[in-house]
This record gives structure tokens, sequence and C-alpha cells, in this order.
């Protein structure tokens, strides 16, 4: 038998005590761990959605230069207000469900970045029961028609 002990030689019938271990399984196993833990730290970074936090006090001099556009999400679709006039997208019956209409949030984006081409802060406000897809799809819209300081907060 391979890697185990040698049969007893001397008297009472007794096995040596001494055994050679094989540890390159066990260093196979270790090394296909390290590099698993490497790859998945990796995509934990690509993975994260750049957002700025909703804590703190604001910038008063960035407050000057724009105006607060909030983009609330609720059950009945997007509520865009600026400036306390509120434009509101409802939300689009997709394959018998009810989802949000990016398609028209992205004109009305459009038009507010013609309308104030410095305008960089967004603040989105979802309620609870919006799903974390359709949070993530609107934080890509705003981030793809250059509103780069995008802030998630909770709705009040």
């Amino acid at each position: 038998m391979a890697g185990a002990a040698p049969t007893p030689t001397g008297k009472g019938g007794k096995k040596a005590l001494d055994a050679n271990l094989n540890l390159v399984p066990f260093i196979d196993l270790l090394s296909c761990c390290i590099s698993f833990l490497l790859i998945t730290a990796v995509w934990t970074q690509i993975a994260g959605l750049q957002v700025a936090s909703s804590g703190g006090p604001p910038d008063e001099q960035k407050k000057e230069q724009t105006i607060d556009v909030k983009l609330l999400m609720t059950e009945k679709g997007y509520s865009l207000t600026m400036a306390g006039a509120a434009i509101e997208i409802p939300k689009i019956a997709k394959d018998g469900v009810q989802a949000f209409d990016l398609k028209m949030l992205t004109d009305k984006l459009k038009t507010l970045k013609a309308s104030l081409p410095d305008q960089q802060a967004i603040t989105v406000q979802p309620e609870d029961l919006v799903a974390y897809d359709d949070l993530v799809n609107t934080v890509d819209t705003c981030i793809g028609e250059q509103l780069k300081n995008v802030t998630v907060a909770p709705l009040n």
C-alpha cells in the first residue's frame, strides 16, 4: 500500500507510529481557494454602484450653481421635481406587468440637461417597495444622461 505504515516487525504485532502523508492534494485545494477568492474580490469592485451618500451637510457653493432635482420612484411611476415644479412619468404596461418608463425618463432628463447644461446632480428617492433592479436601471439612466452626481436617498 502506498503511503501506509510499514508492516509490524517487532513483538506484539504493534504498527509503527510514523507514516508519510501526501500533502499535494491539500496544497492543490489551498491554491484553488486562494485563486477563487482573488477573482471574486475583483468582481465585487466591478459590480459596485458609484453613488453619493445622502448624509452630511450639502455643499453651499454647488447649491448656488445648480438647482435641487429629485427623482421620486413610487408605485405609480416616476415624479421628477425641480424648482418646485413636478413632472409625472407614469408606469407603462410591459408584457402584462407594470414597469418604469425609462424611455420617457431619458427624454425628460435630456430636456432638463438641455435647459440646464451645468446641472450634474440628481437625488433618486425610491419607495420601499421598489425593486433593486429598477433602482439600478434608473441610476444607470441618470448617469447616461450626464448627471454624474447621483445620490440615492430614502423617501421622506
